[in-house]
């Protein structure tokens, strides 16, 4: 048996009269941005990040290969979320 650290992360922008005191009353629908952000989400590589067994150690092995995995995602997409405040993308 192995294990698998499943994760997703959200980056939102959130601009100017937006967000929870932006006086927009609807409620958002589960996994929506708040107050018409813009979002990307991102999440584990296809095949994860696995561990047959699972100590001490082995949660820091899983938890650096997933900021790892983030940052080179993230990386990627950097203008695409930079691009958020201008509303290019």
């Amino acid at each position: 048996m192995a294990y698998r650290l499943v994760y997703t992360a959200q980056v939102l922008w959130v601009g100017p009269g937006l967000g929870p005191m932006g006086g927009a009353s609807a409620v958002p629908l589960p996994g929506a941005p708040a107050g018409g952000s813009q979002m990307i989400q991102f999440q584990n590589a296809a095949g994860g990040q696995n561990t047959l067994t699972f100590t001490s150690a082995d949660i820091t092995t899983l938890t650096n290969a997933m900021a790892a995995d983030l940052v080179t995602q993230m990386t990627a997409q950097i203008t695409r979320i930079q691009n958020f405040s201008t509303g290019t993308d």
